[in-house]
């Protein structure tokens, strides 16, 4: 043996009493609170609007009173995302799994404990004494397992995170385009109100001719069946609204509370959205949370093939007994216990879990093609429902009141019979009706653009952010943890 080599041998116990006191101090006294992940989270979740802040509103009991709505004003797009983040179940329940995955990570770096037997013999051959052994052992395979069971332990925290603000986006998508449909079915019942309101007009004026001998009274039969086409249309629409109303108060957490309130905002809103795909395709490509969840899984896979492959190396643990015998001799015993990876040589499991990071490369494959064709989806509905609002409103609309109108006073003076202004009532509101659904297709749109991208139009907020877990939390009582 060289000296070099001699070297090396000597100051290996060394080196591995360094590497043990480092692995106890670096993971033993591990904090178990989340406040860093659950700030990061908050932080991820302010892409998604709202009148309060994402963390504001996980501060308040989920089935509590909110300060963004009492329950009866106007209700905005802003308060009801606020409060559907406050009320939301499923958004509570991703956050307590960031608390778990906190307390594995911090489980996962401990060391095993150490185990002690003892045993006390009594003297069957009519002698004096008793034989004694007290035997401790410590695994040391640990110090090189625990390494990837500690990074997929951090890949499955991060992911926690990625998931919880990934439920926000969901939760303000799904809470903006249910307010949308209140105020398109707002706006419907409206307009249903105003044709029952023309048609109630019509049938008075038909009434006053066929009384005067002027029409027959099959053209008032005509104008009452139309008027109370009219009337079942407005009963339908006002159901339609409470419906609407009942939804989006499910999404926002407050199914049993009270509908006489009224939707207030634009329809649709006004957002700054790129025209140009290949900019929403490179937001998308950085803001997706929920993909970079799915990352976060192969990275937990490869730390989990990594452990694998440790299973090709010899468990090692170290063992020192207290031995003594019936003639009242001690002996202090060193010693080991090595398992030796024959029969099972870690083949199987490597196999396995490489079949599992293929099965994970491919799923995020899969999801960043369906973010890409959302993407386009979305943005050629978007465009497609522009396009048509612009027709109706610039094209058809104008054409459709000025013509009812006319109508209106031709059939007056006798000049049009009473197909024609039936024909053109209905007219305008068809052309009204469509003017609102296609608004209403816009938003939708625009709600399932904005979360295709990642939650946010905005460059500076819509990026996912780099988690990097920290074995202590800012301000944590390392004593009380460890």
């Amino acid at each position: 043996m060289n000296t070099s080599t001699a070297g090396c041998v000597r100051r290996f116990p060394h080196i591995q009493t360094i590497a043990l006191a480092a692995v106890l101090l670096s993971t033993g006294c591990a904090s178990l609170d989340a406040s860093r992940e659950l700030t990061i989270a908050a932080e991820a979740s302010q892409r998604v609007g709202g009148s309060i802040t994402p963390a504001d509103a996980w501060a308040l009991p989920v089935q509590g009173e909110s300060p963004a709505w009492d329950g009866t004003a106007p209700l905005t797009y802003d308060n009801a995302v606020a409060v559907a983040l406050q009320g939301d179940p499923a958004l509570r329940s991703a956050l307590a799994v960031i608390v778990e995955r906190r307390a594995w990570y911090v489980q996962r770096g401990l060391p095993p404990n150490p185990t002690v037997a003892f045993g006390i013999g009594t003297a069957i051959d009519g002698l004096s004494g008793a034989p004694m052994m007290v035997q401790g052992m410590q695994m040391l395979s640990w110090i090189w397992k625990n390494p990837h069971r500690v990074e997929a332990a951090e890949a499955e925290l991060r992911a926690a995170v990625y998931d919880a603000a990934d439920r926000c986006v969901v939760i303000m998508a799904k809470t903006r385009t249910q307010l949308a449909a209140v105020i398109a079915a707002q706006q419907m019942l409206a307009l249903n109100m105003q044709y029952v309101g023309i048609t109630q007009q019509t049938v008075d004026l038909v009434q006053s001719l066929q009384q005067a001998g002027e029409l027959a009274h099959l053209d008032l039969d005509r104008a009452i069946v139309d008027h109370e086409q009219a009337v079942a249309v407005m009963v339908s629409s006002e159901h339609a609204l409470l419906d609407a109303r009942l939804s989006l108060l499910g999404t926002m957490g407050r199914p049993d509370a009270s509908t006489a309130w009224v939707a207030q905002g634009d329809l649709p809103p006004t957002w700054k959205i790129p025209s140009d795909e290949a900019a929403l395709l490179a937001l998308a490509g950085v803001g997706r949370l929920d993909v970079a969840a799915r990352l976060e899984v192969v990275r937990r896979l490869e730390a989990e093939l990594g452990l694998a492959e440790t299973l090709r190396f010899p468990d090692v643990g170290v063992t020192l007994a207290y031995r003594k015998n019936a003639s009242g001799r001690e002996s202090v015993v060193p010693g080991a216990n090595v398992t030796l990876p024959i029969l099972d040589n870690g083949d199987p499991a490597i196999a396995i879990q490489m079949a599992k990071l293929e099965q994970a490369h491919m799923d995020v494959l899969s999801a960043m093609e369906t973010v890409q064709q959302d993407v386009r989806t979305s943005f050629n509905r978007y465009r497609d429902a522009t396009s048509q609002v612009e027709i109706i409103r610039n094209r058809q609309l104008d054409a459709a009141i000025a013509a009812q109108q006319r109508s209106d006073a031709a059939y007056a003076e006798g000049e049009v019979d009473l197909n024609t202004l039936l024909m053109t009532q209905r007219q305008r509101i068809t052309v009204e009706r469509s003017l609102v659904q296609q608004e209403y297709r816009i938003m939708q749109a625009m709600c399932e653009l904005r979360r295709a991208v990642g939650g946010s139009f905005d460059p500076t907020i819509d990026a996912v952010p780099d988690i990097d877990i920290e074995a202590h939390a800012p301000g944590a009582n390392l004593e009380g943890s460890s």
